[in-house]
């Protein structure tokens, strides 16, 4: 841990490797209890001095390390806020109230769910972390930041009651609500939008306190709408709209709750309640898709390095209001993969033709039965290559892909459908390659969106993650999603071009940083808050003296992500210990485990065919919609 310490007091260029490895050995090391130890009065007295001298080392770390470089790890301390060792609490809240003193506008946002937690002991300490840092600001007689943050509390109490309200007549696509007006006006707030919370690396890194490390020409909210958008999913989410501004010219008061000259356009926000999930879930992973955006960002691979500019992931703000509300950043000009698919037609085809417009293959009404028999074959009689072959014909031959069409239709000039082509391509291949890492599932048509501007994929909804997919009534047995239409969005070559060298070049970076991602994830895993392999109602929601990391789950999820950086294999089908097979099949064939690392050629090969396996993809969910 010293030598850590020492790391970060000289440089801060390995901050994302070092600062979280620190924590989480710190952590680890002040849980342990004690009392286990009670008949051990030398090993009982060596663990307190141990905790004491980290302890210590920490509480001098906070005043030689930057705030900047403790605001990057926030959800990690903001989760050991009620550490079971009272010393290691009082640091952590400590850390927490520099942040904010040091970055008001900015780390309240991280904070807001700690304030607002279904937790009476979080609760408490958030208030107190809010009221203590404005006290200190009214002390300087600063109190345009006081009233902030005295504000902040009423406002996002003002975004969880909008989150949680539920309109009278369900069918309502939109209403009118009363505007939040607070003592600080709504200016005075930065916006919650990634260009707005997000760091500046190169400030951090060159370890230069004048520099500011966040963005400064960042619109500022004016008003709000007072129309709020009801969305057409499950969940039925708010699009609430916010008129921006600029800077210079947000002092200016909010005279008009309608579009103004003065206004530079609009930032849209999503606000969601989940009944199931965790929307933490959602900000960490968007943490760590930051962290591999700056990983394939510096990689310089050989061959790949013109094509290594262009692979990132798209991601977006995720701030948690509670446990249960969040609001998320808008992610403009996208639609979803199925609905993409429902607007593509093949001019080619015959007019009358089931085969020429994508209402039919995104249509649940025949395809339902259609697969759902084609299932029967494998779930009732064990038969999967007679279910395979099913699929193939009442499904795909009957209803051929259509995306190639949207993307010619989409955008005319051939530049214009190269480039949208090719980023869709490029974008489908990271985010395949890093969602087999992590584990990502429920990967339906909904949760995958497309950029109508220049052909982008955008992924979201993370609650299903580190293979939890796995444990679902029907498991997700695929690596990723690759259905036919997205191989027919590829180009002539499919996966074997583009596609297949892209995500060549993403694997070959991952699993060369694979020490500078267990160093990230490690924490994510071990996340006390978070239970990463159950629903949030199976959660503890008590006192947080009762919540307690499954560690064993914990140690297996990082073994599973540290083998696939190894080149294994190691995605299991569990329908094959429930489903006796009938078609000739060994237990052996089936299981097709390779336990044995594979080339990054092999291993990319390899998931392709999973991906692509009709056998695998007749055994999902029907929701999940395979043959669109």
């Amino acid at each position: 841990m010293s030598e850590f310490g020492k790391a970060l007091e000289l440089s801060q260029k390995h901050i994302y490797q070092a600062l979280p490895r620190l924590l989480s050995m710190w952590f680890d090391l002040t849980g342990v209890c004690v009392g286990r130890m009670e008949k051990d009065n030398s090993l009982q007295s060596s663990l307190q001095d141990s905790q004491e001298k980290a302890n210590n080392l920490i509480s001098h770390l906070i005043d030689k390390v930057q705030p900047c470089s403790f605001y990057t790890a926030l959800p990690q301390l903001i989760a050991h806020i009620c550490h079971q060792h009272e010393d290691t609490s009082t640091i952590v809240t400590s850390i927490l109230k520099r942040v904010l003193e040091k970055y008001p506008r900015q780390a309240m946002w991280a904070l807001a769910w700690l304030r607002h937690s279904a937790c009476a002991v979080r609760s408490s300490m958030g208030d107190e972390i809010f009221k203590s840092t404005a006290k200190k600001f009214q002390r300087q007689e600063n109190m345009d930041v006081h009233d902030l943050l005295m504000d902040s509390r009423s406002l996002f109490k003002y975004l969880i009651d909008l989150a949680k309200y539920k309109p009278v007549k369900d069918k309502t696509n939109s209403f009118s609500v009363k505007l939040w007006r607070g003592s600080s006006p709504l200016h005075a707030f930065v916006p919650p939008i990634k260009a707005a919370l997000s760091v500046s690396h190169a400030s951090i890194e060159a370890n230069d306190r004048s520099k500011d490390i966040f963005p400064k020409q960042v619109p500022r909210m004016r008003a709000f709408h007072k129309d709020i958008q009801l969305m057409s999913s499950k969940a039925r989410p708010k699009r609430i709209t916010v008129f921006a501004v600029q800077p210079e010219y947000a002092d200016t008061p909010a005279a008009s709750y309608e579009l103004s000259n003065q206004d530079v356009g609009e930032i849209h926000f999503l606000l969601k309640q989940e009944a199931k999930g965790d929307l933490r879930k959602d900000a960490r992973v968007q943490d760590l898709n930051n962290v591999i955006n700056r990983i394939l960002a510096g990689a310089q691979s050989g061959a790949h390095v013109a094509c290594q500019r262009r692979l990132h992931l798209r991601t977006f703000s995720v701030v948690c209001l509670s446990e249960d509300c969040g609001i998320l950043e808008w992610v403009p000009n996208t639609d979803s993969f199925r609905n993409i698919v429902t607007k593509s037609y093949n001019p080619q085809a015959p007019r009358h033709s089931r085969r020429r417009r994508g209402t039919n293959l995104a249509d649940f009404g025949y395809l339902r039965d259609a697969y759902e028999k084609a299932q029967q074959f494998y779930f009732k009689r064990g038969n999967l290559k007679k279910a395979a072959l099913m699929f193939e014909k009442l499904c795909l031959q009957k209803y051929p892909p259509l995306l190639y069409w949207w993307f010619v239709h989409n955008f005319p000039n051939p530049h214009a459908w190269f480039e949208a082509r090719a980023r869709f391509t490029l974008s489908a291949s990271v985010w395949s390659a890093v969602g087999h890492i992590i584990g990502l599932g429920d990967r339906h048509s909904e949760n995958i969106l497309i950029d109508t501007a220049n052909g982008e994929c955008v992924h979201v909804d993370f609650d299903c993650i580190f293979n939890k997919g796995l444990n679902l009534p029907r498991p997700e047995v695929i690596p990723f999603r690759l259905t036919v239409n997205m191989i027919d969005a590829f180009g002539p070559t499919g996966t074997e071009g583009t596609f297949k060298g892209s995500m060549i070049s993403t694997m070959s970076t991952l699993r060369k940083h694979r020490d500078t991602l267990l160093s990230v994830l490690e924490p994510f895993v071990k996340d006390p808050v978070i239970d990463w392999k159950r629903n949030k109602s199976k959660q503890e929601r008590g006192n947080a003296s009762k919540t307690h990391i499954n560690l064993v789950a914990a140690r297996r999820s990082i073994k599973v992500i540290e083998e696939r950086l190894h080149g294994i294999y190691n995605l299991r089908n569990p329908n094959f210990l429930k489903y006796k097979r009938t078609d000739g099949v060994s237990h052996d064939d089936e299981d097709g485990i390779h336990e044995l690392p594979l080339s990054v050629e092999g291993q990319i090969h390899r998931m392709i065919a999973e991906a692509t396996n009709n056998e695998n993809l007749v055994q999902l969910y029907v929701g999940w919609m395979p043959w669109v």
